[in-house]
């Protein structure tokens, strides 16, 4: 019987584990829509024998890839929110992977635990 109720409490501290992570992949996401999407990269124009470089924020409308123009400034400011999508998109991969590994360690709701 003892062995029964550990086994139990080690199902419940997985569960929560697994609520706490869906919880972190909801707010990531909910943060993730609100920062800018794509990455900043540089241009080369070739006008009247000159070659002019300028920042750019590349990204993707469905299979085309999209070019947006910025001011020097303007890739400036947007530079933090970029690194900040990519570290939470690593955060979410990771979350969503140990969700995944949770589920296939916990029975599912039809099982009776």
């Amino acid at each position: 019987m003892r062995g029964k109720e550990k086994d139990a409490s080690v199902f419940r501290m997985l569960q929560s584990e697994r609520d706490r992570c869906a919880l972190v992949i909801e707010k990531i996401n909910s943060e993730l829509d609100k920062l800018p999407k794509g990455s900043l990269g540089q241009r080369k124009v070739k006008s009247h024998g000159k070659e002019y470089i300028y920042p750019c924020l590349r990204y993707r409308e469905g299979a085309a890839v999209k070019y947006e123009h910025l001011a020097p400034e303007k890739a400036e400011e947007l530079k933090p929110a970029l690194e900040r999508r990519k570290k939470l998109q690593a955060d979410l991969r990771a979350n969503k992977k140990r969700v995944a590994t949770l589920n296939a360690i916990l029975p599912g709701p039809d099982s009776a635990g």
